[in-house]
């Protein structure tokens, strides 16, 4: 079974596929370039041609919901897929594992916005060295303020959970010797 880890590893693939000039086409809208951090593409097909039992496993990890639309065959499920046609970004863990997805979906007519669930921060966890640390009211302001490549050596920059400042935030500022603490606004 894979883990959200292998998965993103697979959604990475999928935003340098050619059939996804969409999503590049986003991504260069809002300045962002996926040769330079971690953004895939979730097309919402990661679980076709799945089994039953890879479908069950999808579903524990929040990826897949069963749905009432229509199916072919009365013997199928429905589902809907998280983040479907959307960009995505991890989140992670102490260790460095992907715990979480973000995603926007940008062909709606109003781009949403999704977490997969409530761990995990991104970019990652600060590192110890850390001597200075942005916090940015949403992923993509991170993501940009990580690609303008203005950090310098011991600053580390975290987002925000939908706008807000959850329990592993605190513990991983509050494991950190900081000398300034710089709060971006939104």
């Amino acid at each position: 079974m894979k883990t959200l880890d292998q998965l993103f590893q697979s959604f990475e693939t999928g935003i340098r596929s050619s059939k996804a000039s969409k999503p590049k086409e986003y991504l260069q809208s809002i300045g962002l370039d996926y040769n330079t951090q971690r953004i895939g593409f979730i097309s919402g097909q990661f679980h076709h041609r799945a089994t039953q039992e890879i479908k069950d496993h999808y579903e524990s990890l929040g990826l897949l919901t069963k749905s009432t639309a229509a199916v072919r065959d009365d013997s199928m499920t429905a589902y809907t897929a998280f983040g479907r046609y959307g960009i995505v970004f991890p989140l992670m863990d102490e260790s460095g594992e992907v715990v979480n997805l973000f995603a926007i979906r940008f062909e709606m007519a109003t781009p949403r916005e999704e977490y997969l669930n409530d761990k995990g921060i991104y970019p990652s966890h600060p590192p110890p060295t850390t001597k200075r640390l942005y916090i940015a009211p949403s992923i993509v302001d991170a993501a940009s303020l990580i690609q303008s490549k203005s950090l310098e050596n011991r600053d580390a920059v975290i987002a925000l959970h939908d706008g807000k400042l959850l329990a592993q935030h605190q513990q991983a500022i509050q494991s950190l010797d900081l000398s300034e603490i710089i709060i971006l606004k939104p």
